[in-house]
């Protein structure tokens, strides 16, 4: 509970948070979709898991750097 008393201290993150959880939540819906047309499943295989390894990734250096920014402001 108190990661997220202080991430309320914090707008900015809750966004970034948010707009990496989005990029997972339709990379997902990407890979998962039958209603998209493409000429080959392994480009849309590729695509959303490049999508999600992106989102993974941002999320970990935005927890990060969250937790820099904690410590400085002690």
């Amino acid at each position: 509970m108190d990661f997220l008393k202080s991430l309320i201290q914090y707008p900015s993150y809750i966004f970034k948070f948010a707009l990496y959880v989005l990029f997972i939540v339709i990379s997902g819906l990407f890979y998962f979709s039958d209603n998209l047309r493409m000429a080959d499943d392994t480009m849309k295989s590729a695509m959303s898991i490049a999508m999600f390894l992106y989102g993974a990734y941002r999320m970990i250096r935005t927890y990060q750097d969250f937790k820099n920014e904690l410590k400085s402001d002690e």
